[in-house]
Parts: C-alpha cells; sequence; structure tokens
C-alpha cells in the first residue's frame, strides 16, 4: 500500500470509531481521554515572563546594588490545582506547549556579577535575581471510563526556567 492509502485507513478508523462512541450517546471525547487515565490539559496564551526570586538587594538613591556571582535566589511557580489536577502535570503541558523546560521551583544561580546604581531621588528601590520564565493559561478536564466528565480546572499561571535573571524595580 502507498502512504496516501495508509492515511486514509488510519483516518477511516478513528472515524468508525467515533461514530460508535457517538451512537452510544457517549460525549465527543477522544477515546483516550474516556480511560479515567488523567486530565486532559490544554495550554494556550504563553508570554515569555519574569519569575520573581528571594534575594533582592535595597538601597536609596546614589547607593550602588550588586548581586554578585555565585548568589543563588529561590523560584516558584505559581499554579493552583485541586482534585484530579496536579501541578507538576499542568506545567509539564506548559513545558510542552511553550518548547522549553519549566519547574515547579529552581535554585537559580548568578554566574556573574551584576551591579546598578540607583538614581538619586529615588528611595526603597531593589535590584533583584529571578529566573526567565513563561505565563499561560490552562484548562483540564478529567473524565471517568464511562467517558462523563468528572472534574474541569483552568487558571492563569507562571512558571519558571533555570536561568537566572535580573530585575531592578526602578
Amino acid at each position: 500500500m502507498n502512504k496516501t492509502g495508509q492515511r486514509w485507513t488510519r483516518v477511516a478508523a478513528t472515524m468508525v470509531v467515533a461514530v460508535a462512541m457517538t451512537g452510544l450517546g457517549v460525549s465527543s471525547a477522544n477515546a483516550s481521554e474516556c480511560s479515567g487515565g488523567g486530565p486532559d490539559i490544554a495550554v494556550s496564551d504563553v508570554a515569555t515572563t519574569y519569575v520573581p526570586g528571594t534575594f533582592r538587594a535595597y538601597g536609596d538613591g546614589g547607593a550602588t546594588l550588586t548581586i554578585s556571582a555565585g548568589q543563588t535566589s529561590e523560584v516558584h511557580s505559581d499554579v493552583s490545582t485541586s482534585g484530579s489536577v496536579s501541578v507538576g502535570s499542568v506545567i509539564a503541558q506548559a513545558s510542552v506547549t511553550a518548547g522549553v523546560t519549566l519547574g515547579e521551583s529552581y535554585s537559580v544561580t548568578q554566574s556573574a556579577s551584576g551591579s546598578y546604581t540607583v538614581p538619586d531621588g529615588l528611595t526603597g528601590q531593589y535590584i533583584e535575581l529571578g529566573a526567565a520564565g513563561r505565563s499561560f493559561t490552562w484548562s483540564a478536564t478529567t473524565y471517568n471510563s464511562g467517558c462523563v466528565v468528572t472534574d474541569q480546572q483552568s487558571g492563569s499561571s507562571v512558571a519558571p526556567t533555570d536561568s537566572p535573571y535580573f530585575f531592578k524595580s526602578w
């Protein structure tokens, strides 16, 4: 058989399954979603963003603020789930969609020193060591083996990469 014939064979088999399932009163969910094996997670609206870290250096106008080579900072995701949907599964799908490895949390380490001088007249300013990350929206639907929706969740979230990134408040 040629490739075109193989492709049509696969499509026809999929169509038969979908028609058979619809005839039984089952929703339009894919057969794999109805196994009860876990949520179907969709991620969209992915954008590059800064994820704040735990290390900050503060100062007022005229002060030179420094983040030294070797400085570490903790960065954490902001993903809220419950029930059948785990934070890890949402972040894993976001990683696939974004094409970059995201995590629940990382300890990032600055490889080179950096210094900034706070402009005169400003008070309570800071530089911070965080990480590059991604913001995204997600939705998760869980089905039981009868293809009945048992849980639906969605949210707007942020997750870090392990790449350190400076942020200054002014």
